[in-house]
């Protein structure tokens, strides 16, 4: 059972490192779409049309991750002891952590570019 429980929080916490990075924040639409289209655009000389279209598609499918997410989240607490809840709230909340750190630190290297 331990196994399986550490397997499962492996998996979703690398779902909710991923979920967020590509979903942008929790409340909607980030600049991480903007970012993407900008690539994209630079990459594939999009008109503006179609980075409207892109865009659109892009905050569309991190809502639809988002929901996913949490449904996962959800999921998987159903099974958790309270102890094992607590602990798994703790460690999120670490990665997060680190996962913000990091995203500044790119950030910031990007800025120096």
């Amino acid at each position: 059972m331990k196994k399986v429980t550490t397997l499962a929080l492996a998996l979703f916490t690398s779902a909710a490192l991923a979920g967020t990075a590509m979903a942008g924040p929790k409340h909607g639409p980030g600049p991480g779409s903007e970012r993407m289209v900008k690539h994209m655009t630079e990459e594939l000389n999009l008109t503006e049309q179609q980075q409207g279209q892109v865009k659109a598609i892009f905050d569309e499918q991190g809502k639809k991750m988002r929901v996913l997410h949490d449904e996962t989240k959800g999921k998987i607490d159903q099974v958790l002891t309270p102890e094992q809840k607590a602990k798994a709230k703790e460690l999120r909340e670490e990665r997060m952590k680190h996962w913000k750190e990091k995203k500044a630190e790119r950030d910031q290297n990007r800025d120096h570019d």
